[in-house]
């Protein structure tokens, strides 16, 4: 019975992740509802009556190559190394395991109506915060109404329009958001307007907050209680013990942790220098650690010296962002002549030692919506065709220098230290972009400034950043025009009607075969307007000792049940 359950909520879950051919629900189904199996809790239960001592132990130090902002809130961080340190903090109702199917978490079990457009949450009895109080539906309920509040200043806000009531509430024409329906302290349903294909991963998947933490502040002051942000009170498996700025996350177990205490006593998460990382990793200074830039003969010498390399395809790519609000860089022509201009296969070859592959539309390598190369254009590099579309665009090129309006151009490329590859592409593309009579100034600044001048402020020309992707092609928190505000997440400022249009239509389906026309016709929109120049996605590695045991790493993440992890004797 376990199975077939499954199996009829597997048909949400592989519209997302999976290229199976037609999923969906049928009508004459009954709900599926998800369960942890009776022998599996059995088994739960047999661990936390007799737990295996002799797991308990140690502090694990993982290496991040930025110091983290701290915002520790799962819906108004920014940035990677913020979300690093507060993933362990948080839980959602769902949780995505190794296999991109969503389980159970602080849910009991679950429920999709046979419409499809309902999710029904059991939250499992006895769940507590790190302070000891108890989590409810009420918690999840201010959740998404904290989203949508009016004073949201979060780039989340696009992620829960779906949901019923949502767009009234966030007008002020209702106290509540009227998908949300409580029924007690434990039970909750949701409903959205239309099918919305990534309802299991934006909904069940949404890290819950803490209602009596939160509510007494207004919305629109949250991101100033730094006070707060860097000292979290969620119901992950760690909490917080210390945070120094630019050196150290320091968490703790949660000894009441919902599946049980983790076994590890601590969890640093440590800035650390790419140059002497491995020689840390392998004193036993560190012992997890990221390579998103392979260099072979570095991965060798730590696979001698015992460390466990694990290799995973990147779920993102790295991009130079343009902003196209700056009429210099309004006509897609030039940013055309900036992917042509930009030796990106040259960067894989030589940078990333082959171990990547250039990119041309904002997707996960690993995606089912990405398109087959000859569906849209390559950009190949080509200085001379470069000239010539910035000629096209009224540009004008003599004596080795660019023109605009009279004027030589010359441009800033912001990026930020720690991806060392990152680092070496700034003055390749400096170079690049020399070649065809632009002069390209470099400025280097901590992640946090970056975001500053990027997202927060938009007092920018050129930056270079990365983007980590979902296991869902929607992208409609990063391109659709709602997020180009200040502090949203179209950074760029990409306002395309098509483009908004095809985003909305592509979350109304389950099926992979009604949604990837949809996404295909989206990828060559974006690539024929290119309101970015994505450069590369990269084959990425885990190194780490050894004698850390229990992980199961995987392209979407590196933390799943962090709470079984340990060190072996």
């Amino acid at each position: 019975m376990y199975m077939l359950k499954k199996i009829v909520v597997l048909m949400l879950v592989l519209a997302m992740v999976l290229s199976l051919g037609l999923v969906g629900c049928r009508r004459d189904e009954e709900p599926a509802v998800v369960d942890q199996p009776e022998e599996k809790q059995e088994e739960k239960q047999e661990e936390k009556q007799e737990p295996v001592v002799d797991k308990y132990g140690g502090v694990v130090r993982i290496a991040t190559w930025s110091s983290p902002p701290g915002v520790f809130h799962p819906h108004l961080y920014t940035d990677l190394y913020d979300s690093l340190a507060l993933s362990p903090m948080f839980d959602s109702m769902l949780k995505m395991t190794p296999d991109l199917e969503f389980i159970p978490s602080m849910a009991e079990k679950f429920e999709v109506s046979e419409d499809s457009k309902t999710l029904t949450f059991w939250l499992k009895e006895g769940l507590t915060w790190h302070d000891g109080k108890p989590v409810t539906t009420a918690d999840v309920q201010y959740t998404f109404e904290m989203i949508a509040d009016a004073g949201y200043t979060g780039p989340r806000y696009a992620d829960i329009t779906a949901i019923e009531g949502v767009v009234e509430f966030n007008a002020g024409e209702a106290d509540h958001i009227s998908g949300i329906k409580i029924y007690d302290d434990l039970k909750i349903s949701i409903t959205t307007k239309e099918i919305y294909a990534p309802a299991l991963a934006d909904i069940g998947g949404r890290a819950i907050i803490a209602k009596h933490i939160w509510s007494g502040i207004p919305v629109a002051e949250h991101e100033a209680q730094t006070e707060m942000l860097r000292n979290p009170i969620g119901s992950g498996p760690f909490m917080m013990k210390e945070f120094v700025p630019d050196q150290f996350v320091h968490l703790v177990p949660f000894e009441d942790f919902h599946e049980g205490r983790p076994y590890l006593d601590g969890f640093i998460l440590q800035v650390a220098n790419q140059d002497t990382s491995q020689a840390q990793l392998i004193a036993g200074e560190l012992d997890f650690m990221d390579i998103s830039n392979i260099v072979q003969d570095e991965i060798d010498l730590l696979e001698s010296e015992g460390i466990i390399i694990e290799k995973v395809v990147s779920r993102g790519f790295q991009y130079m962002g343009v902003n196209t609000r700056l009429e210099i860089f309004e006509n897609p022509l030039v940013r055309h002549a900036f992917a042509h201009a930009i030796n990106r296969q040259g960067i894989v070859d030589s940078l990333l030692e082959g171990n990547g592959v250039v990119a041309n539309v904002p997707l996960a390598p690993i995606s089912w919506a990405m398109p087959d190369p000859s569906q849209i254009n390559q950009f190949p590099y080509d200085a001379e065709k470069a000239i010539a579309l910035l000629e096209e665009a009224g540009w004008e090129y003599r004596d080795g220098t660019m023109y605009r309006d009279g004027e030589p151009v010359t441009l800033t490329l912001l990026y930020p230290p720690g991806n060392k590859v990152r680092e070496k592409s700034a003055p390749l593309i400096q170079q690049n972009l020399g070649a065809i009579g632009i002069a390209v100034e470099l400025e280097i600044m901590e992640f946090g400034t970056l975001v500053e001048r990027t997202f927060n402020t938009h007092e920018f020309e050129l930056f270079l950043m990365g983007w980590g992707l979902a296991a869902d092609p929607d992208s409609t928190s990063i391109w659709h025009s709602d997020g180009a505000e200040l502090k949203g997440w179209n950074v760029v400022g990409f306002i395309n009607d098509l483009n908004d249009e095809l985003l909305e239509k592509g979350t109304q389906f389950l099926a992979i075969e009604d949604r990837k026309p949809i996404y295909l016709e989206w990828a060559i929109n974006w690539n024929k307007y290119m309101p970015s120049v994505p450069l590369y996605s990269t084959i990425e590695a885990r190194a780490f000792t050894p004698r850390l045991r229990g992980l199961q790493v995987h392209s979407f993440s590196n933390y799943y049940n962090l709470h079984e992890w340990y060190f072996a004797e």
